[in-house]
């Protein structure tokens, strides 16, 4: 029990319930409505109380349909051969497992012989992409916008459902969420510390960074823990780093640029050259788009680029380089520029060969009261 999931428990102590109050009309498709899962969640729970010797599944040999449950004694005690006589041994026919329309009979027995336990099944794979965010709440910039598929094969499941460290760790994070693990929450906890080989602090800080987002599903869950196996990150605190640092660099560009969205994989690659290898500060980088909106008028990263490239090669990196930069470009600018010609000779053009007038300030008087008078 201590290790189980707390979903598969929720299946146990319902049926061994309802074999204790012989509760009718019960089906796996009114189990799996009644706990908010699926049928498959449902004989997953099952198959797993089978593989720890706590309840055996009969199937059909023809078509392996479903035909039974025996809710089995594992310790043959007085206490439950007492319950087992008390409840009875009489079936609860329930309705269709979802793949025949017969009937599943759930019985309790007192059987210590674990035998013919089959195997857990194969190996699952569930397809976690990021998706939209929830309508109403705030956008933020961590979502790589791609696909990956998580593989947990059996001898996976079967490993680590006897590894303390891991088991404590679902524990932790059902805590986080307040509610038990769903089936694509298990296979990525498993897939974060088998595959990716994340330690427990870095698992729960995970947790901790999305609950204080208020974004706990799965499929975000694994868009930030796949951004950070791709920086290297390892320990908690190198997580915080680059999250604090990936919040604001990509925040304040997006607005800079008024893009209304976050930044898509193609630009935060921009950024992470323009931060990383180029060393370019943020002021920098905003300057770049600020010079950018007002020259094009459009968010265009390409044209910031070849800015920041220039600026690259001039060794600029903060906002007073930029400044010298200007300065140095305006001299240059000016020496380029073709002087004024000059009449060495001194004699006037044709353009010149014209009296001047001039007018006295009374005659100008007198002009300006015509002007008044008309």
């Amino acid at each position: 029990m201590l290790n189980a999931n707390g979903s598969y428990v929720k299946v146990y102590l319902y049926l061994s319930m309802c074999i204790q109050d012989g509760v009718d009309n019960l089906s796996i498709s009114s189990l799996a409505d009644m706990m908010d899962n699926t049928e498959k969640d449902i004989l997953r729970a099952l198959k797993y109380w089978e593989k720890c010797g706590i309840l055996r599944i009969q199937r059909d040999k023809t078509d392996g349909t479903v035909t039974g449950i025996e809710m089995l004694n594992p310790d043959n005690s007085a206490a439950a051969e007492h319950a087992k006589n008390r409840a009875g041994s009489a079936p609860v026919k329930t309705g269709g497992a979802g793949t025949a329309d017969s009937d599943i009979t759930i019985t309790m027995v007192d059987v210590t012989d674990n035998s013919g336990t089959e195997d857990a099944g194969k190996a699952e794979q569930t397809s976690l992409s990021p998706g939209k965010q929830d309508a109403g709440k705030k956008k933020d910039s961590h979502s790589p916008g791609r696909t990956v598929n998580i593989t947990v094969t059996a001898e996976q499941t079967a490993r680590l459902s006897k590894d303390d460290v891991f088991s404590w760790i679902c524990l932790i994070v059902e805590n986080y969420l307040k509610r038990p693990l769903q089936t694509a929450e298990i296979q990525l906890l498993t897939y974060l510390y088998d595959n990716l080989h994340f330690s427990k602090e870095l698992i729960l800080h995970l947790y901790e960074y999305c609950c204080s987002l208020q974004k706990t599903n799965a499929k975000y869950v694994q868009a930030v823990a796949l951004s950070w196996a791709e920086q290297g990150i390892t320990t908690p605190e190198e997580a915080q780093e680059f999250s604090v640092n990936y919040t604001t660099s990509h925040t304040a560009i997006s607005k800079a640029l008024a893009l209304g969205r976050p930044l898509a994989g193609i630009e935060c690659q921009f950024v992470k050259r323009w931060e990383k290898e180029w060393n370019m500060e943020l002021s920098v980088i905003l300057e770049a788009c600020n010079r950018t909106m007002l020259s094009i008028h459009k968010p265009d990263f390409k044209y910031i680029d070849s800015i920041l490239g220039n600026w690259h090669r001039n060794n600029v990196h903060t906002l007073q380089d930029i400044q010298k930069c200007d300065e140095n470009y305006q001299k240059t600018k000016n020496a380029a520029k073709p002087k004024a010609r000059t009449n060495p000779s001194g004699k006037q053009n044709q353009f010149q060969a014209f009296q001047q007038r001039d007018a006295s300030p009374d005659e100008m008087e007198q002009l300006e009261k015509l002007l008044l008078t008309r």
